[in-house]
């Protein structure tokens, strides 16, 4: 996966990923889905408010739901977020 930084409209960057995919795994997809960047859009933004669910839980008294989006997005970069990158390669040390 690419990935790429850009600026937002409300100042934060937004990352931008790109995805490769044979003639084959289209095709298929296509037999599911009306459009495959809908589904990987709609795929890693439900992804993604799950993972933010879960920090504000972690790291505050608040509901998620409850929770505005610019607070959201305060709480989260405030946060102190292990990647699971670094998490494995600790793992594999011990």
């Amino acid at each position: 996966m690419l990935n790429d930084y850009s600026e937002s409209y409300i100042g934060e960057n937004v990352a931008k990923y790109t995805v490769e995919i044979t003639d084959a795994e289209e095709k298929a997809l296509l037999g599911s889905v009306a459009s495959i960047q809908d589904w990987i859009s709609n795929a890693i933004h439900n992804m993604a408010r799950k993972c933010i669910d879960a920090i504000i839980l972690e790291q505050s008294d608040k509901q998620p739901s409850k929770v505005s989006e610019p607070e959201r997005s305060d709480i989260v970069i405030n946060a102190v977020v292990e990647p699971v990158s670094e998490l494995e390669e600790v793992a594999k040390e011990a």
